[in-house]
């Protein structure tokens, strides 16, 4: 018996010496580079605002990132790196399986949508059909209001649907178009929507107006910059001239006597009956925590993934992978001079 204890303690004081010797580092920092380049940024922090002043500091393009860690109270600790590191990680889909892209206050971003409806509480509701003709009604208004030309095919359609709840986000890839911020997508999709937010307050649906095909909501009050940036002044805001063609195009459209759009389509029920918008329009806030591709909300199972119906494909690369495409396609806040 002595004999056994005697050679655990010669085991435990000859690892202890290889300890001493070879200590572990106290700070670890996952590296991708080659030796003689700079070492990557892998910082975590458990303010979010901490994270921010954190990437003030960086000379590199370094993101904010939310990761969820504990079941229950929806704790999040907040990652900042680039997204290339970010990805070498995520990809094998082992450890980082609760993550959300923090879209930055002030920030440039693409055009996005939050859909989702529960699904026993809407019997007839065509999910794939709402999201075709919701995709069909903002590019017109696009085009008619800005001159942007899209389709279906520059719309980003990735699913986390279950049996109890369809849910969906579409991701607008633009061509050398955004928007100012994420305050002003919420701005913009509340005025050409307000045909069926006035349905919410409706008694009857039945009761709305009949229509003709999709028009375009009649604006009250046009707005004077609605916050699109274009081409070389991708950051900035458009030129006087550009911002005062579409303030023209909103008086007049304010004034023509047009017919509401019929967007019944978009008003669901919860599952106590009440009615709200197939859209969340609450998810245009400062500093948004928005669900990445591939990820699954703290929890669950079923993660956001490329939809059957999807019509967007990226560019092929022999440099980059498809997965890599789509997962920088779905950033919100990725926006760069190709989009």
């Amino acid at each position: 018996m002595n004999r056994k204890w005697e050679a655990k303690l010669k085991q435990i004081e000859e690892r202890a010496s290889h300890y001493e010797r070879k200590p572990l580092s106290s700070v670890y920092r996952p590296r991708l580079s080659k030796p003689e380049e700079p070492p990557s940024i892998w910082r975590l922090f458990h303010r979010q605002a901490q994270a921010f002043n954190f990437v003030k500091s960086c000379k590199e393009d370094v993101h904010v990132f939310a990761l969820e860690c504990k079941v229950g109270d929806g704790q999040r600790i907040y990652l900042v790196t680039t997204y290339a590191e970010f990805w070498f990680y995520y990809k094998s889909r082992k450890n980082l399986l609760h993550c959300y892209e923090v879209i930055p206050e002030n920030a440039v971003c693409k055009l996005y949508f939050d859909l989702e409806f529960n699904k026993p509480a809407n019997p007839g509701a065509d999910g794939k059909k709402m999201v075709a003709l919701l995709i069909e009604y903002v590019c017109k208004a696009l085009q008619e209001l800005y001159g942007v030309n899209c389709s279906a095919e520059d719309v980003l359609n990735l699913d986390s649907s279950t049996d109890e709840k369809f849910s969906r986000h579409l991701i607008f890839q633009l061509h050398d178009v955004a928007f100012k911020d994420n305050i002003h997508v919420g701005n913009f999709l509340r005025k050409i929507l307000q045909p069926a937010l006035d349905l919410l307050g409706s008694e009857d649906d039945d009761s709305a107006p009949e229509t003709t095909g999709h028009g375009f909501p009649h604006f009250s009050e046009a707005p004077a910059r609605q916050g699109f940036s274009f081409n070389k002044m991708f950051t900035e805001k458009a030129t006087e001239e550009s911002w005062t063609s579409n303030s023209k195009k909103l008086e007049r459209l304010g004034s023509a006597e047009q017919s509401s759009p019929d967007l019944s389509f978009l008003v669901v029920k919860n599952n106590m009956g009440e009615k709200h918008l197939f859209v969340d329009l609450g998810v245009y806030t400062r500093n948004r925590n928005f669900r990445l591709y591939k990820s699954s909300k703290i929890g669950k199972r079923v993660a956001l993934e490329v939809t059957e119906d999807n019509k967007f494909f990226p560019i092929q690369s022999k440099d980059v992978s498809d997965e890599y495409q789509y997962f920088l396609s779905s950033l919100v806040s990725n926006v760069s001079r190709n989009h």
